[in-house]
């Protein structure tokens, strides 16, 4: 397939990630969007060609997100955080999951994919390494656990 001026190609350093419509900033890389479908292999007496399949349990890894840290991102990121924890701490069974959007864009900012993660809870957090003798970056990560996109 050619590409033409109208199919631009995604880009995956451009993306965008809100929960439950809160925006929360930029981030520079997203790892484990994946699904695995776990097919099951079934023996049957007398057939001896092959196993037939049956679908199996689908499994979605943890998604992890990293950036550099800048003071809206990190304020919006650490406000979904204590809303999270506080509607655990309030709520006998604990809080509802949200809904994560995921959204990919080419060169242009156009959508070219996205991805709805069902029932999304913050797995972990972790804020930058603090250390006065080296000149670093300060690098944040938010782990996100959800039943799905598919």
């Amino acid at each position: 397939m050619a590409l033409s001026v109208s199919s631009m190609l995604a880009l995956t350093l451009r993306f965008h990630v809100s929960v439950d419509g809160v925006d929360l900033g930029g981030w520079a890389r997203c790892k484990g969007l994946a699904v695995k479908f776990n097919p099951v292999k079934v023996k049957e007496g007398a057939n001896y060609l092959y196993e037939p399949l049956l679908p199996g349990h689908l499994e979605y890894p943890e998604v992890t997100l990293e950036r550099a840290m800048d003071k809206a991102g990190a304020e919006s990121v650490q406000k979904w955080l204590r809303g999270r924890a506080n509607g655990w701490v309030q709520s006998m069974f604990g809080a509802p999951g949200g809904t994560a959007q995921i959204t990919l864009y080419d060169a242009r900012a156009q959508e070219v994919s996205s991805w709805q993660l069902r029932n999304v809870y913050p797995s972990a957090w972790k804020g930058p390494d603090l250390d006065a003798m080296t000149l670093g970056i300060a690098i944040e990560s938010l782990t996100l656990v959800h039943e799905g996109f598919l």
